[in-house]
């Protein structure tokens, strides 16, 4: 499959332009998204064919990067007369360390609270929660390994997704058919219940 992946949930945005598991052609954005994507796009590849999917990181992350890379996604696939499709910006983070047991993925959610999301052996394990920042030391002890893709107090590990770590993880584990193609770092209206965690 012919693919356009973007990742735009850190302040480091990438794409690629992929055919399966090939990468054509990839770039770094200078810049804000929707002022740089298509320049960047037009510079590396002289006469792109339409992609049949394009793939966005929705975090969490960047609120606005995210938003962004969504925008610009939809506008092309109009053009192009393709699917946009989610992925957890977390995968392409997870990808980095297949053979970690439990590993831990945290993000500071703002408000007092932290993002945590969990994988076993490179997949996905528990999907996305919130929880608040005086939880944290108890969610870490839990981990064989924790990482932070931000400034998060007491989580030494630094990692960020990319579009190629994106792309290889379509191949250990599917796209999620219930993943909203929207920022995961909104926050619903109510916080229901927090359920125990393993």
């Amino acid at each position: 499959m012919l693919r356009l992946i973007l990742e735009a949930s850190t302040p480091t945005v990438t794409w690629l332009y992929a055919q399966d598991q090939q990468v054509l052609e990839s770039g770094t954005l200078q810049g804000t998204v929707a002022s740089s994507l298509i320049p960047s796009l037009q510079k590396k590849l002289s006469t792109p064919s339409p992609p049949e999917q394009i793939v966005v990181g929705v975090g969490p992350g960047s609120f606005s990067g995210i938003r962004a890379a969504i925008a610009s996604a939809l506008g092309m696939a109009a053009h192009w007369s393709c699917p946009v499709v989610p992925i957890r910006s977390t995968h392409g983070i997870a990808q980095q360390f297949p053979e970690v047991t439990l590993l831990g993925i945290f993000s500071d959610a703002r408000r007092g609270d932290v993002f945590a999301t969990y994988y076993a052996h490179g997949k996905l394990l528990r999907a996305t929660t919130v929880h608040p920042m005086s939880e944290l030391p108890e969610l870490l002890s839990r981990c064989t390994l924790s990482v932070t893709s931000d400034a998060l107090p007491s989580v030494a590990q630094h990692a960020t997704p990319t579009a190629q770590h994106l792309l290889a993880s379509l191949a250990s584990q599917p796209l999620e058919a219930q993943l909203a193609l929207a920022p995961l770092h909104l926050r619903p209206a109510v916080t229901p219940a927090r359920e125990p965690l393993f």
